[in-house]
């Protein structure tokens, strides 16, 4: 292959003929001018030809240059714009979202309708899994994930923390005592540091009935009146809210674990997902405000 001119001396060449000044060249590349005479140096070594007159406050293009400058014009701009194709959103109408199965089912997909009415030009696409993209393709646009923190080689913010309460479907306290219920444990890695607490206050490891890693249907044994379930309350608000369920003792945990939005930085700045932030944020925040008047109605302590 046929040996390239330096890229760097032919950025300096166009902006220092475009300018006719080596000086504002300097001064829009943020180098010296000695740094752009030394480049173009190098370009008039490589075609072994003068590109410019040196003159006492100006410099002017030789034949030479004014051939080759309209060729580098074309090929910056052709950088550019593939640039540019790399950078800007590939499906601005679509609005790809991922997060666990969990919050998918309890918390975003029950109240996406309302960023749907505020967004109808988007159409939103939801998957579950609990991999964590590195954004590589066009696959997703942002993900949800419930985690510690500190997701490598992304950008993340934090959407919410999060709270655990004993659960349980209020006819069964009528029938026996909190600690006489069978237990319905959790076993995600998420909650796991709560469930020695939520065992030890509930009757011990002789009443786990039920173990499972799926919040979802955790909660929906609690309704079937299955026992005492450690549960979350960002899932279970609205079963609280209508009475479905009910703290089976007046106390809570701390989630160890927080809800994050993550992807890379620049993902950050395209508008539909700028748009979806900005929404489910306020959602966010609706539901902490809900927690602390609960917690304040139920004189809920922490453990």
């Amino acid at each position: 292959m046929e040996r390239l001119p330096p890229l760097k001396a032919l950025r300096v060449f166009q902006v220092a003929a475009e300018l006719g000044s080596f000086k504002l060249a300097a001064d829009r590349l943020h180098v010296t001018q000695a740094a752009v005479s030394q480049q173009i140096r190098l370009l008039e070594e490589y075609f072994d030809e003068a590109l410019f007159v040196r003159l006492n406050r100006e410099v002017q293009l030789t034949p030479a240059a004014m051939t080759l400058l309209p060729y580098l014009q074309k090929a910056f701009e052709l950088i550019s714009e593939g640039a540019r194709t790399l950078s800007q959103d590939p499906n601005p109408d679509q609005l790809k979202i991922t997060t666990i199965a969990s919050f998918a089912a309890r918390w975003l997909v029950p109240r996406l309708n309302g960023f749907q009415r505020e967004n109808p030009e988007l159409s939103c696409y939801v998957s579950t899994t609990d991999t964590v993209f590195n954004f590589s393709d066009s696959s997703q646009d942002i993900a949800i994930r419930f985690s510690p923190g500190g997701t490598s080689g992304l950008h993340e913010a934090l959407l919410s923390t999060d709270y655990v309460l004993p659960l349980c479907h209020p006819t069964l306290l009528v029938q026996q005592t909190d600690k006489q219920l069978p237990l319905l444990i959790d076993d995600s890695s998420d909650i796991r540091e709560v469930n020695a607490s939520f065992i030890e206050l509930f009757g011990g490891d002789q009443h786990v009935a039920l173990k499972m890693r799926d919040s979802s249907i955790l909660i929906d044994a609690a309704l079937n009146g299955q026992g005492i379930a450690a549960v979350r309350y960002s899932l279970a608000m609205e079963q609280i809210k209508h009475g479905l369920l009910v703290p089976a003792r007046s106390i809570y945990w701390n989630s160890p674990y927080s809800y994050y939005l993550v992807a890379p930085e620049p993902f950050f700045k395209r508008p539909k997902v700028a748009a979806f932030i900005n929404w489910v944020m306020a959602e966010a925040k609706v539901i902490e405000e809900h927690w602390q008047k609960f917690c304040v109605d139920q004189h809920l302590k922490h453990v």
